[in-house]
């Protein structure tokens, strides 16, 4: 791999390429193994749901005639996935 500097436009080159990248976007991105296909999937993921707002909390389950735990559980790895991606509101 060669690396260079071309002074006329103050580029750092690798492989011929100029690195675009700030030296905090290359810190954030040290050690990471996703491919730029698994990153690009990312962008913008939890940042705002497709309406522009937040959806209301959406309530633990409780009640009914039959308890079924499992059911519950799955349940609430759901909504405090939602609340985590900031999709829904934190109850």
């Amino acid at each position: 791999m060669a690396a260079g500097f071309r002074q006329g436009d103050q580029a750092l080159l690798i492989d011929g390429i100029a690195v675009t990248a700030s030296a905090a976007e290359l810190n954030t991105l040290d050690g990471v193994t996703a491919s730029a296909a698994e990153i690009n999937k990312l962008d913008g993921a939890g940042a705002v749901v497709a309406s522009g707002t937040q959806a209301s909390a959406i309530a633990a389950p409780t009640g009914g005639t039959t308890t079924d735990a499992e059911a519950r559980a799955a349940i609430n790895s759901i909504r405090l996935a939602l609340i985590a991606f900031g999709i829904t509101a934190s109850s």
